[in-house]
Parts: structure tokens; C-alpha cells; sequence
């Protein structure tokens, strides 16, 4: 096995450059995603929401729902979630360090 050493301020400034590159990379997908939508298509499954939001608890999506932090709508027991409103909330809770 090999092990690998960083000095403290070295792996910091890693860790920064690589949330930079990763904040970016989420504003860029979420502005083509935005800029591609079709507001036809801008409505998800269930199954579409939690991959797009990296769940895999239905528990979780209703809190989301409960707590007002993505839009949806029903009709009888078919639940579609906005998929902008998915995005926003995801740039919304990006990790800043």
C-alpha cells in the first residue's frame, strides 16, 4: 500500500480548487439544463426526482415536499416534481468551504 502526505495547507488548498471545480461544473449543468427545458418536459417521475437529487428514499422526497424546498404537483396519487425547482434547490445546498 501507498501512502500519500500532503502538508496541511496544501491539501486545503486542494479541497478549495476542487469545490471551486465542482460549484462550477453544477452552475454550468444547471444553466444547460435550464437553457435545453421545455417547460412540457420540465416535469419528473418519482424515480427521475431522487436520481436527479442522488436519494434513493421516498421518505426523504416527501420531506422535501413537507418542507416546501422543491415544487411538485398531484393529481390523484401521481406525483411529478418540478425539475427547475430541483436544480435551484440543489445550487441552493452546495456545500461552501
Amino acid at each position: 500500500m501507498e501512502i500519500i502526505v500532503f502538508e496541511k495547507e496544501a491539501y486545503h488548498r486542494m479541497h478549495r480548487e476542487l469545490m471551486g471545480m465542482f460549484k462550477q461544473a453544477l452552475k454550468e449543468a444547471k444553466e444547460e439544463a435550464l437553457a435545453n427545458a421545455d417547460p412540457a418536459n420540465d416535469w419528473l417521475s418519482t424515480d427521475e426526482a431522487k436520481k436527479l437529487l442522488g436519494i434513493r428514499s421516498k421518505t426523504k422526497l416527501q420531506e422535501l415536499r413537507d418542507i416546501e424546498a422543491i415544487k411538485f404537483t398531484k393529481h390523484g396519487r401521481i406525483i411529478r416534481y418540478s425539475k427547475k425547482s430541483i436544480l435551484e434547490y440543489l445550487e441552493r445546498n452546495v456545500p461552501s468551504y
